[in-house]
C-alpha cells in the first residue's frame, strides 16, 4: 500500500504475490518428490531458528507430524516438545497417532484433554480474543494447546496451517480434478478418477455431481432448482425479511464457470485462490489471535513461497493421484522420514473436536444463549432453535450449523454490549 503523505488523498493498493499456476515443471514424479524434500527441509531448518525455547503443535495428521518428524531429522539432537489436544472415547480422536510420533522422534509430550465445563467457562474469553464469529470448536482446542505451551514455557511453536491448501488435501479437491480431466477430453479418466476417489472414507461422488451441474444452471432457476433436492434459497435460520432489505446474497451462489483459468488446471486454479483470498487467511487469523493470547508465536513452515511456488507448477496428478490420494507428492517426499503408518493413512480427521457431544452435555447453557438472542436481526431464532434442539436430539442430521447459531448469537450479544 502506497500513501501519499502530504495530502494522504492518494492511496495505492496492490498485492505483491500472485504465482503462476501454469504447469512449467517437467521433473519427474520422483525427482519433484526429491526436490520438495530438500525444500521442506530447508524451510524447517530455517524455522527452527530461536534463541527461546521451541515446541510444535501435533495433532497426529500427516502434516503436523511431517513437521515434528522433519525438526528431529534436521536436528537429532535437539530437545522437541509436542502439544495436542486429544478427545479420549470419541469418533475424532487422534490421540493413537500422536503417540507414534511422539515416540518416533523421542519428543517430550503434553496434551489437552477438555470437558463441557472447560469449553463453557472459557467461551466468553474465546470470542473477545476472535473478535468475530467462527465456524467450528476446533478453534477453541487450539486455544488451550497455545495456552499449554505457554504453561510449559514454549514460546515459540511450528504449525502445519496450510498444507491441504498447499498439497490438494481435505478431500482431495475432486469437483475440481474431474473439471480438469473433462477439459482435456480426458472422459474416462475422469469416470475412473471419481470410482477410486469415492472409495476412501469419507466419500461421495453425489456431492461432485451437484457441483458439476451447479455452475451450468441459470442464475434464475437456481431457486428452482436447489428446492427439488430439498435446499432453499434462504434458509429458514435466517430473517428472510432482513435478507431482503439489507440486499444479502445468500452463499448458495458459487462455483461460476472462470475463463482465465489455464487449460485442465482447476484445482492448481482453487489452490491459489485458497492460499491468496478466500479460505486460509480465516484459518491464519484464527491462529494468529489464539497463539498472541498466550503470547506464542506460531510459525507456518509450509506458507513459503518457494514451496508454494513449485508446487503450484508440477501435474495436478503429482498433487492427486489418479487413485485418490492426496498429497500424493508429500507423502512420497515424507518416506523415511515420517513413520509408514502416518503416510499410509486413509482417514482424514483434520484438526476437530467432539463438537455434537460438547453442545450436548452443555446444552442448558446454549439454551440460555438462544434465549437471549431474540433480538438478533440476521437470525429466525425460533427456527435457530428448533433446528439446534433437532440436531442435539437427533432427530436431524448433526452439522457445524448448530455451532454457528450458538457462536453467532453469543458473539452477536457481547459486541453490542462493547465486549
Amino acid at each position: 500500500m502506497q500513501v501519499n503523505l502530504s495530502s494522504f488523498n492518494s492511496l495505492n493498493i496492490s498485492q505483491w504475490w500472485y504465482p503462476s499456476i501454469e504447469e512449467s515443471c517437467s521433473m519427474s514424479f520422483a525427482d519433484a518428490a526429491q526436490h520438495l524434500r530438500i525444500l521442506f527441509l530447508d524451510n524447517i531448518r530455517l524455522h527452527l531458528r530461536s534463541d527461546v525455547p521451541i515446541g510444535a503443535a501435533l495433532s497426529g495428521g500427516l502434516d503436523s507430524s511431517a513437521i515434528v518428524c522433519a525438526m528431529r531429522h534436521v536436528e537429532p539432537d535437539i530437545p522437541i516438545h509436542t502439544f495436542s489436544f486429544v478427545a479420549r472415547g470419541t469418533s475424532v480422536d487422534e490421540e493413537k497417532w500422536v503417540d507414534i510420533v511422539n515416540q518416533h522422534v523421542g519428543a517430550v509430550s503434553h496434551k489437552v484433554l477438555l470437558n463441557p465445563e472447560d469449553w463453557i467457562s472459557d467461551l466468553d474469553d474465546m470470542i473477545r480474543v476472535q473478535g468475530e464469529p467462527f465456524g467450528s470448536t476446533s478453534i477453541y482446542a487450539q486455544y488451550r494447546v497455545y495456552k499449554l505451551a505457554k504453561e510449559k514455557g514454549v514460546t515459540v511453536t511450528l504449525d502445519g496451517q496450510g498444507a491441504d491448501e498447499l498439497l490438494a488435501g481435505y478431500n482431495g479437491y475432486p469437483f475440481q480434478r474431474v473439471r480438469s480431466f473433462l477439459e482435456t477430453n480426458r472422459y474416462l479418466d475422469a469416470i475412473r478418477f471419481l470410482c477410486q476417489w469415492s472409495r476412501w472414507p469419507g466419500r461421495s461422488t453425489s456431492n461432485v455431481v451437484k457441483q458439476l451441474i451447479s455452475p451450468l444452471v441459470p442464475r434464475g432457476f437456481r431457486g428452482v432448482a436447489l428446492r427439488s433436492v430439498g435446499r432453499e434459497p434462504v434458509p429458514t435460520w435466517l430473517n428472510g425479511e432482513f435478507v431482503k432489505k439489507a440486499e444479502i446474497r445468500p452463499f448458495l451462489y458459487k462455483n461460476e464457470l472462470s475463463s482465465d483459468i489455464p487449460r485442465g488446471r482447476h484445482v492448481m486454479h482453487m489452490l491459489r485462490e485458497s492460499l491468496t483470498g478466500k479460505g486460509l487467511n480465516a484459518l491464519l487469523r484464527h491462529g494468529d489471535r489464539n497463539s498472541m493470547k498466550w503470547s506464542v508465536e506460531s510459525r507456518v513452515p509450509f506458507l513459503a513461497g518457494n514451496v508454494a511456488e513449485f508446487l503450484l507448477s508440477l501435474p495436478e496428478s503429482y498433487l492427486i493421484s489418479n487413485g485418490g490420494e492426496t498429497k500424493h507428492i508429500f507423502r512420497a517426499a515424507m518416506r523415511g522420514i515420517v513413520p509408514d503408518s502416518i503416510l499410509d493413512r486413509r482417514d482424514k480427521i483434520g484438526f476437530q473436536s467432539p463438537e455434537r457431544d460438547w453442545l450436548t452435555a452443555a446444552r442448558p447453557h446454549i439454551e440460555k444463549i438462544l434465549d437471549e438472542a431474540e433480538d438478533v436481526p440476521l437470525l429466525n431464532v425460533t427456527a435457530c432453535r428448533d433446528i439446534v434442539a433437532r440436531m442435539l436430539n437427533g432427530q436431524m442430521d448433526f452439522s457445524s450449523l448448530a455451532w454457528r447459531i450458538i457462536n453467532y448469537s453469543r458473539w452477536y450479544r457481547l459486541a453490542t454490549s462493547g465486549f
